[in-house]
């Protein structure tokens, strides 16, 4: 079999997985969020552990990440949910064709249909409810050339929810010809289940659904240091949420001044499908030194939903 054909059947294998559907409560990485998370085609710091594994391979060749922050969603939903307030938080580190990454991370999931009931259907009526949910994550990313333009990586995953241990793995396409890069990520690709319920309750299964985002983006200055980088991302099938399903598409862009000492970033994402339940992000760089950046980000959107994140990044 040539390698052309390997290729074909490797990016097909991938494109087969890409089906179902998840939501996340808050992006991870305060540049990232600072861009309303359009980044799966950028991915080139640490936190590619988890926004496309691919770009692990187009970074820096050393890339440390540490943001913590809190976040808070408004919802405004049919099933009464209690507006869901939390700590995020990523430590990452990615070196040439390797990254380790532990997150904490806000997500929605499914839980276990129950019987559906007379009249005009609706998600209430199948009874099929959205959860909350916070999950603690431990990734190791590794990444393969396809060729010169093209790289492919997984993140094999361990994860903690609701007290309860699950594996997974992500995977990743990252391409590029001259200023442009591409990106493709699929999540959660085993569907891992967790148990809600404390003791005494009766336990009700959550199932993280899969997701597919792929992005694209310009750099002024790839493959070396952009000074500007605009990006788009876009949701490929629609994610269940409290509120509704949605299907989000986002835009940033981040720009960089005095030598790279400052950098400034903002983004808006909203839903395509339903309610646009709209998002605004901005985010700041401060450099220490060369390589050493302070950084933080606010997010502000549809009802009382806001985040925050302080951080620092090195790069060498």
């Amino acid at each position: 079999m040539s390698k052309n054909s390997r290729n074909r059947y490797l990016i097909a294998g991938l494109l087969a997985l890409l089906t179902a559907n998840t939501a996340h409560a808050q992006d991870v990485g305060t540049r990232a969020s600072g861009m309303a998370g359009a980044f799966v085609a950028v991915a080139d710091d640490a936190t590619a552990v988890y926004w496309n594994p691919a770009g692990v391979a187009t970074g820096s060749i050393v890339s440390v990440v540490l943001d913590a922050g809190r976040f808070k969603l408004g919802l405004s939903n049919p099933q009464g949910l209690e507006p869901q307030e939390d700590t995020s938080a990523i430590l990452a580190l990615s070196a040439t064709a390797i990254g380790l990454a532990y997150y904490r991370l806000g997500t929605y999931g499914k839980g276990a249909a129950e019987p559906a009931v007379t009249g005009p259907q609706s998600r209430e009526e199948v009874r099929r409810r959205v959860h909350a949910l916070t999950t603690n994550t431990v990734g190791v990313s590794l990444v393969q050339s396809l060729s010169e333009h093209i790289v492919v990586g997984a993140t094999p995953k361990v994860m903690r929810g609701a007290g309860r241990f699950a594996a997974d793995v992500d995977v990743g396409v990252m391409a590029w010809a001259n200023r442009f890069r591409f990106g493709l990520v699929a999540r959660n690709l085993t569907t891992p289940t967790f148990a809600k319920g404390g003791p005494g309750e009766s336990a009700d299964e959550i199932e993280l659904q899969r997701e597919v985002r792929i992005g694209g983006a310009w750099g002024s200055g790839w493959t070396g240091i952009s000074r500007v980088i605009v990006s788009l991302d876009g949701d490929v099938i629609a994610r269940s949420a409290p509120g509704g399903d949605r299907k989000d598409v986002a835009a940033g862009v981040e720009t960089w001044w005095k030598g790279r000492r400052l950098g400034l970033r903002s983004g808006v994402r909203r839903s395509t499908i339903g309610d646009a339940r709209a998002a605004l992000a901005a985010g700041v760089s401060a450099g220490l030194k060369p390589g050493m950046l302070l950084e933080a980000h606010v997010v502000r959107g549809h009802g009382d939903e806001r985040s925050w994140s302080v951080g620092a990044r090195l790069s060498y």
